[in-house]
């Protein structure tokens, strides 16, 4: 077994390049429920969070304002599938997932999105096969840089986070994982800047997904590029 049991992941810019995508669905979402309409500059800034939070920080929504919250995210589940089929597959993410879940090491996704959202996707593009496991919005009270989200995929897929690895492109994944425990891994496969990643000391930072895989076999990475 190797000295690292399982792989938690992000998904969107660390398995999937759907950046675009997601903001062109949450422009869409922010007209129809009638808002004002963030830039997608400002969007960005936020890119990992959960949409309600864009929401109640990028308009003059109340964080109290029940109804308006609930309108936009299921505004913006109607959105994503219809944006989302523009997304296609980061270089390297399938097979190197693929490779992990093949050495009998669990694979859990770490995501913002919900879970019908995230469950469609990972169908789409055939990552539900080696992705057995999975902890969205729906699933916590708190998200990343929170450390709940990388506590819970570690318990389902039945190891400490210590024995876990989780990857992320954003500052937010980056300051969650080192929280929880994890080898935290940050990969600037993203919209996010090397630098902010750096700036939440990552254990190791690559620059392809592939380089995981030495990390599963035990081979030493040079730490903190």
């Amino acid at each position: 077994m190797p000295r690292y049991k399982a792989l938690l992941t992000d998904l969107d810019g660390t398995l999937v390049h759907s950046q675009d995508c997601i903001c062109e669905a949450l422009i869409k979402s922010f007209q129809n429920v009638k808002v004002r309409v963030p830039s997608k500059d400002e969007i960005m800034g936020m890119f990992g969070l959960p949409v309600e939070v864009m929401l109640t920080t990028l308009t003059e929504t109340d964080t109290e304002d029940r109804d308006t919250i609930l309108r936009f995210i299921e505004e913006y589940k109607k959105q994503y599938p219809i944006y989302m089929e523009g997304a296609g597959m980061i270089e390297h993410a399938f097979e190197t997932v693929n490779r992990i879940s093949e050495m009998d090491c669990p694979v859990c996704l770490i995501t913002s999105e919900r879970r019908k959202n995230a469950e469609h996707i990972l169908r789409r593009l055939g990552l539900d096969k080696p992705i057995k496991f999975m902890v969205t919005r729906d699933d916590v009270t708190r998200f990343k840089p929170d450390p709940e989200p990388i506590l819970k995929g570690a318990a389902a897929c039945g190891y400490r986070p210590e024995e876990c690895v989780y990857i992320g492109e954003s500052p937010f994944d980056i300051e969650a994982g080192v929280a929880a425990g994890a080898y935290t891994v940050a990969v600037p496969s993203g919209n996010w800047p090397r630098q902010s990643l750096e700036e939440q000391s990552p254990d190791c930072l690559i620059e392809d997904i592939s380089q995981l895989l030495p990390i599963f076999r035990g081979i030493k990475m040079e730490e903190k590029k």
